[in-house]
């Protein structure tokens, strides 16, 4: 129910939008407090300075980038998501893009098409798939220009 989550309230999010299942919006959407998806959306969302929490429900898509603090994800978005502070991937989920994430929660059956990018100040330089820790990697000359 819509204004009653108790992780939205304890945010201090007063103000929620919902687009209805039968909306579809063309642009950009920027937004405070909650934003709840059911329907479209064809453009980029992102959350005003003073944060926000987005969910993109079961029959919810998004056709662009996402940048907002705290994202819960159970529909499918085709774009890179950057959640600031928390984003949940639900048994419904699919991504086709890259996922940037300070805590992620993912459930079983959620799908990310694309890569999974811890934000963070320390970042750990793991080797990549095959190598050893601590070997170097020579460069592929058709790479470099």
């Amino acid at each position: 129910m819509l204004g009653r989550d108790k992780k939205g309230n304890a945010q201090g999010f007063r103000d929620h939008t919902l687009i209805a299942a039968s909306a579809r919006i063309l642009g950009d959407v920027e937004f405070t407090g909650g934003l709840h998806i059911q329907g479209e959306v064809e453009g980029n969302i992102r959350a005003g300075d003073e944060g926000g929490q987005l969910i993109i429900g079961e029959t919810g898509v998004v056709r662009g980038e996402i940048h907002v603090p705290r994202v819960t994800i159970n529909g499918r978005v085709e774009g890179d998501v950057s959640a600031a502070e928390h984003l949940e991937l639900a048994s419904k989920a699919s991504v086709d893009g890259n996922v940037y994430y300070i805590m992620l929660e993912m459930v079983m059956g959620a799908r990310v098409n694309g890569k999974l990018v811890r934000m963070d100040e320390e970042r750990r330089n793991l080797p990549a798939p095959g190598q050893k820790a601590g070997e170097q990697v020579e460069a592929d000359p058709a790479e470099t220009v």
